[in-house]
């Protein structure tokens, strides 16, 4: 029993992926285990969907300094009006990035949910939006900043804050990766117990959300990959209901298993 407290992050990484059967052994590691095993896999996969995407446009790209002077299209801010030479589109760490001066407001059309965020430019405005949980668009009109004079050269002065910018938004979609990991453990949690007490199955709420966390991890990683690899279907409801289910039904079967064998043991 003190060796299965002491499991350490890999072999609990081992069991939660490739050995279902085995999870009863979770239950007896030490919470505070459990903590730090689901905060180093929660920066893992964010790293792999997020980190990797940022890291990857940053290299290709030749850095930020070569992608403002070389690969940005030339564009100057000044009496209130942007100019650009042709438009722009690209995606990093989840943001979306347009631009197009042709059109003197930014068309709220454009707008998806299928980004953490988005910034769209146009000849007279910028917007902003957030999509973490409720959409929140910020509005910027470039009439009201006229004094304002700002193009590809002043850009280089803001490296630095595109850097911290860049560490703040994988930290927050850190942040969100764990609330939203730790609320779908909750959901599902809710229905086994609920399941396990229909069946007149004693077990605490605790124990069940515990093994809940790592009932979640093999389908974290499979959407994380497959999402970073570009295919829309670890993005589509098909894939949400599989992982809900095949989370469910680990969760179910282990906690199935766990009252036998303490059955048995009584």
């Amino acid at each position: 029993m003190e060796g299965t407290k002491k499991l350490g992050w890999l072999e609990q990484l081992k069991i939660a992926c490739l050995k279902p059967r085995e999870y009863p052994r979770l239950l007896q590691v030490a919470k505070g285990r459990v903590v730090v095993f689901f905060i180093v896999f929660s920066f893992l996969i964010t790293f792999l969907g997020v980190g990797v995407d940022m890291i990857g446009f940053t290299v290709s790209v030749g850095g930020t300094r070569n992608f403002i002077l070389n690969r940005l299209p030339d564009f100057e801010l000044k009496d209130g009006v942007l100019e650009m030479d042709g438009r722009l589109n690209f995606e990093i760490g989840g943001i979306h990035i347009a631009a197009d001066t042709s059109q003197d407001k930014v068309d709220t059309d454009d707008f998806s949910t299928e980004y953490a965020g988005e910034i769209y430019f146009a000849k007279d405005e910028a917007m902003l939006r957030m999509n973490y949980t409720q959409p929140v668009t910020y509005r910027i009109t470039f009439s009201d900043h006229k004094d304002v004079v700002y193009n590809n050269q002043k850009m280089l002065s803001l490296i630095p804050a595109i850097r911290l910018f860049m560490v703040l938004m994988f930290l927050m979609t850190w942040i969100v990766q764990i609330l939203m990991y730790l609320f779908l453990c909750l959901f599902i949690s809710m229905f086994v117990f609920m399941n396990q007490r229909v069946r007149n199955e004693a077990v605490s709420f605790g124990k069940v959300f515990r093994l809940s966390i790592y009932a979640r991890v093999v389908f974290s990683l499979i959407e994380t990959i497959g999402s970073t690899a570009g295919i829309a279907f670890f993005s589509g409801s098909v894939w949400m209901i599989i992982s809900y289910l095949g989370s469910y039904q680990l969760l179910g079967m282990a906690f199935v298993r766990t009252e036998k064998k303490s059955e048995k043991q009584e």
